[in-house]
């Protein structure tokens, strides 16, 4: 079996050997085959032209003969030039012409028939090697010798050199087997080709899928990064800049209350100057921690920049607004922090927006309050409402 195999692999290298470097799988497919077939074809050109010349028809051997010899020199010169076009080409045209040329040496249909199977060879080449368009050219020229032969088949026999019957019969049987022992194993092979080709174009389909899944996934995840604090876990100042624009769209078009508080952590240097700075960080993550678990779903909580938060409160009015900050209030006060071992406080700027106004003048009303909350004493809600239209 191995040795078989081995065989089998030197036959299908040899055959491929007019193949480019660039070729895909398919056309080193087509070019292999083709190859193949012409030189099995060539070969039993040479045992017909043998035996013809044996039975004493000489012309009738030298075609099949001439044919062979034409055949292999056509291989040579497309293995040498690469030139497949060409060699389809002609090998299609000898593949066609061989059969009629033995019918009309031999007598017409009845002498002949035991070649015409190979004639069938050319569309179906062209339809495997080329394409759609090729076959049906090649088709017609096979109807068209076809009617010419039927035409010329009764001058033809009159004067053909008929074969012997146990010749003819065996002429038949041969090229019947032969033949569609090859049309079957070409066929086969192209399909199987092409379930190969489905299954690795599913394949990569699915590879793409995958890839593309990854990719969301990824760039996902590199926007998540690129909108979250590193040190705290919440939304970054990007993130709360495309959010405060987003919410003040939703405004304009719904005219509806929207709230922004603004927090920042009382003595916070002294806190760094008292504990390190990596128990500040510390606090700057407690506090945010505490925000985030007080503010409802639909809040929306950012980094400011050092130790200030922002939360965005969309269809809030004041009063409620003013509320939940109290309640952030009392939650951070109240809330020992492991890192300094005491609690921190924080003052809060409060504003609502009853329509439409210039985002920048928002955003300083609210840290306008703040900073009076700071003049005032710290760790207390300042708010104010602001009425100034677009």
């Amino acid at each position: 079996m191995k040795t078989q195999s081995h065989f089998l692999d030197v036959i299908w290298r040899a055959a491929g050997a007019g193949a480019l470097p660039d070729d895909c799988e398919v056309t080193r497919l087509r070019k292999a085959i083709l190859t193949l077939i012409a030189v099995i074809i060539a070969i039993l050109a040479v045992f017909w032209g043998c035996l013809y010349v044996l039975l004493g028809h000489f012309w009738s051997g030298m075609i099949p003969l001439t044919y062979a010899t034409v055949t292999f020199a056509s291989i040579v010169h497309f293995f040498h030039t690469r030139q497949f076009g060409f060699f389809r080409a002609s090998q299609l045209l000898l593949i066609l012409l061989l059969p009629f040329l033995l019918q009309w040496s031999l007598g017409g249909f009845v002498g002949g028939s035991v070649v015409m199977i190979w004639a069938f060879f050319s569309p179906l080449a062209a339809l495997l090697f080329a394409d759609l368009d090729h076959a049906m050219g090649w088709l017609v020229a096979f109807v068209l010798l076809t009617v010419m032969s039927g035409l010329l088949d009764p001058a033809l026999a009159a004067h053909g050199h008929m074969l012997p019957q146990p010749a003819i019969q065996t002429f038949f049987v041969l090229n019947m087997v032969v033949g569609l022992v090859s049309v079957f194993f070409v066929f086969r092979t192209f399909v199987k080709a092409r379930e190969h080709a489905h299954q690795l174009a599913d394949e990569a389909r699915r590879a793409l899928e995958v890839a593309n899944g990854d990719l969301r996934d990824s760039r996902e995840i590199i926007r998540q990064l690129m909108l979250t604090d590193a040190l705290t876990g919440i939304a970054n100042r990007r993130h709360l800049d495309e959010r405060l624009m987003e919410e003040m769209e939703r405004v304009q078009q719904k005219q509806r209350s929207f709230s922004i508080l603004i927090a920042d952590l009382d003595h916070f240097k002294e806190v760094n100057d008292r504990f390190g700075h990596a128990a500040g960080d510390e606090a700057l993550k407690s506090v945010a921690g505490i925000i985030r678990r007080h503010i409802r779903a639909s809040d929306f909580v950012a980094r400011y920049g050092g130790e200030e938060f922002v939360v965005l409160m969309p269809d809030t009015d004041h009063q409620d607004a003013v509320m939940l900050a109290e309640r952030l209030r009392e939650a951070v006060s109240g809330q020992r922090i492991e890192a300094i071992g005491e609690s921190i406080t924080i003052s809060l700027g409060v504003t609502t927006t009853l329509g439409a106004m210039p985002l920048k003048s928002f955003v300083r009303q609210a840290d306008d309050a703040l900073y009076q909350a700071k003049r005032a004493g710290r760790d207390r809600v300042v708010s104010s409402v602001c009425h100034q239209p677009v």
